[in-house]
């Protein structure tokens, strides 16, 4: 187990060293690292999602995430190519709505998922175990 987290981070490094002997440009390389962290968490999240059952309310909720990835992806990749291919020099600003266009469907996932577990929190009874701690601790406050 040790040994397989030693050979990662070992391996990330070099990749990392890699990235920036290949791209000069510190942006880029940020932008690079950022997509591969974004394709690490799709991957993690296709993965959880397969692993629940259908129907189930976690499986609708890494849906959520998993669009949400999929658009701050979008927008990640999109970035790197603006730049890459200096499509703003091309272009001009409007090139950078279709940015603008996945960060927002992005936070519309956040809102759909932020909903979905205030949902799953009606669905197993937090809101009324949370009324009655509250009721609990003003009980106890009142006796001393």
């Amino acid at each position: 187990m040790i040994g397989q987290l030693i050979g990662g981070l070992i391996t990330i490094i070099i990749g990392i060293i890699a990235v920036i002997k290949l791209i000069a440009d510190a942006e880029l390389i940020v932008s690079a690292l950022s997509l591969t962290f974004g394709v690490t968490a799709l991957i993690w999240v296709f993965k959880a999602r397969r692993s629940l059952s259908k129907g189930s309310s976690l499986k609708e909720l890494t849906t959520h995430f998993l669009l949400i990835v999929i658009f701050v992806l979008c927008f990640s990749f999109w970035n790197v190519l603006i730049k890459m291919l200096a499509l703003k020099d091309i272009y001009g600003d409007t090139i950078i709505f279709l940015q603008y266009l996945f960060i927002s469907f992005a936070y519309i996932a956040f809102v759909g998922a932020a909903y979905k577990i205030r949902k799953i929190g009606q669905e197993f009874g937090f809101s009324p175990q949370a009324k009655n701690i509250k009721k609990i601790i003003k009980e106890k406050k009142k006796k001393k």
